[in-house]
């Protein structure tokens, strides 16, 4: 008896498993592309993180970025703290699209921006650079199986 209803377990399940989900630029493929946020890498996450995609934005460009993200997606305000630039109490956004909730109604995707302000100078040292325009920002978009 056992073994049958394994095997109509399995029947039942099968069509309900995830889908494979390459890894590629997210923004792209389930937001929409913006020209001063540039792609750089994906990588398979680990636990709940499924994948995860990394953007470079140039400091000149930080502000702009941020506004967007912050009316889109609903990150905090970016903040200095200690070494760097992140978002006010940690506040990441999320992006909603249909089609990835089709896929999978248990995966999200979550969105973050920071900047690391730990320059070095030409003696070798490190300093802080406060001043935002000077810095390249980092966005993260996380696929999140929850």
């Amino acid at each position: 008896m056992k073994p049958i209803l394994l095997i109509l377990a399995l029947l039942i399940f099968k069509p309900c498993a995830d889908k494979s989900i390459d890894c590629e630029d997210l923004l792209l493929k389930y937001a929409e592309q913006n020209q001063k946020i540039e792609f750089i890498e994906c990588q398979k996450g680990k636990g709940q993180t499924v994948l995860e995609a990394k953007y470079k934005v140039l400091g000149h460009n930080s502000d702009e970025i941020e506004t967007i993200l912050i009316k889109k997606y609903g990150i905090g305000k970016l903040k200095f703290t200690c070494c760097g630039w992140e978002s006010t109490n940690g506040k990441n956004g999320y992006i909603k699209n249909k089609d990835l909730i089709k896929s999978n109604p248990n995966y999200i995707l979550e969105i973050s921006m920071y900047g690391n302000a730990e320059k070095e100078n030409q003696k070798g040292e490190i300093y802080l650079e406060k001043d935002k325009s000077k810095i390249d920002f980092y966005v993260i978009v996380k696929l999140l199986d929850i």
